[in-house]
């Protein structure tokens, strides 16, 4: 067992819940979301917001990646998960709380804005309103055209893309076999606003289809 995952499992034993699996996540699969994190980063948005960091081991892939340790800032609800990020990373920012609460949270650490969210949080065990509250506090602290990766180990996109609010656009990103078990990636923006349609004559215009 790699030496990472005692303190992940001894989280997993005190609330399997908020944990989800008793099992980190793959090298493979660690990597795959640390790449789709940098890739969804928007530039001078502020660092990168990691939601149930676990042990650390999708944060270990980030900063393989290139993201520099100051630059990441973590959310674990578990207090001695906390303890071992803290030691495992220099510089890294660790937040001790329920990241369901992130506006909360953020705003106790004067953080004013993210330039991704990478969610490991159990979605499909969240009751809805508090995964709105959630996604829709996360949207909030990014700027226009953010997202957030999530991870799942369903088969289907872990939160309901029409509930509102917000409505979502969700694209699945590919699913990471080599994880016991597999694991799914999702990529969940805001949809763009709708362009007002121009008025001529008074009249709105309309666009032919042929």
């Amino acid at each position: 067992m790699p030496s990472n995952s005692l303190p992940f499992f001894r989280g997993w034993s005190r609330d399997p819940v908020a944990v989800g699996l008793p099992f980190p996540s793959s090298p493979w699969t660690a990597r795959r979301l640390a790449q789709a994190t940098l890739d969804a980063a928007i530039d001078g948005g502020g660092p990168i917001l990691e939601l149930g960091a676990g042990a650390g081991a999708v944060t270990q892939a980030l900063i393989e990646a290139g993201c520099a340790a100051d630059q990441l800032v973590v959310v674990e609800r578990d207090a001695e998960l906390c303890r071992t990020l803290e030691r495992r990373f220099q510089g890294l920012t660790v937040l001790h709380g329920d990241a369901l609460a992130i506006t909360e949270l953020l705003a106790s650490a004067a953080i004013p804005s993210v330039s991704v969210v990478l969610s490991g949080l159990p979605m499909r065990a969240v009751a809805p309103a508090a995964a709105i509250r959630c996604y829709s506090g996360a949207f909030r602290a990014m700027p226009h055209g953010g997202a957030i990766i999530q991870y799942t180990y369903g088969f289907k996109s872990p939160v309901d893309p029409g509930r509102s609010p917000p409505h979502l656009d969700a694209t699945f990103v590919g699913r990471e076999w080599r994880n016991v078990p597999p694991m799914a990636i999702w990529s969940y923006r805001l949809p763009a606003p709708r362009q007002p349609v121009p008025l001529v004559n008074g009249h709105h215009t309309r666009t032919s289809r042929y």
